[in-house]
């Protein structure tokens, strides 16, 4: 493999072609190496060494920097569940498209531009690597909102584990809660745990 790759993927997992043409890279080079063995597609413009297991939320995240992991996803990536969803739930401003190629493989939610960003974080993913999701006390915010659209032992668990999380920030819970409209919901959510 070319050595610039090689120092690439000491320290990160994929390279997408802006990438690799930034590091003079070219398509038909990343075309050769998959032909050869060496890199393996993950998804459109999207490329890894081929000894490696594939990384679903890096290959799913990198379709769009709009892309941010929420609802069961972040659960389990803040170990407020144990239970990996199906498929990994993302989060997209509304009017927003899911990324073309993926639409199959994500369950989608929408929230208006201005609540986007709130909570946003990075959380190593199940393989090690960074990937954005929404910090836990978004999370638990996006449960109590979305409460109709999941799974009752999972929002169940989820209010339960985040109540003894050693980690809970309610401040910063109550704080995102009054920023989106959703503070009394919260409270009657949480008075019982807590």
């Amino acid at each position: 493999m070319n050595s610039t790759l090689e120092n690439h993927f000491k320290e990160h997992s994929v390279i997408g072609i802006p990438e690799a043409e930034y590091l003079g890279v070219s398509r038909a080079v990343l075309s050769l190496l998959v032909k050869k063995g060496e890199l393996q597609r993950l998804s459109r413009g999207l490329y890894m060494p081929a000894a490696e297991i594939p990384d679903e939320l890096v290959a799913i995240y990198r379709r769009s920097p709009l892309i941010i992991f929420s609802h069961e996803t972040a659960l389990v990536l803040h170990k407020l569940h144990n239970r990996i969803p199906g498929k990994p739930a993302i989060t997209l401003p509304t009017g927003k498209r899911v990324p073309h190629g993926i639409e199959n493989d994500v369950s989608v939610f929408h929230v208006r531009e201005r609540f986007h960003k709130i909570g946003f974080s990075h959380v190593a993913d199940f393989q090690g690597n960074p990937v954005p999701c929404y910090d836990a006390e978004r999370t638990i915010c996006d449960i109590i909102r979305s409460y109709s659209k999941i799974d009752e032992e999972t929002y169940v668990n989820a209010i339960r584990n985040y109540a003894k999380w050693p980690s809970r920030d309610l401040t910063r819970l109550f704080g995102y809660a009054r920023q989106m409209g959703m503070e009394r919901k919260t409270h009657k959510a949480l008075e019982v745990v807590l």
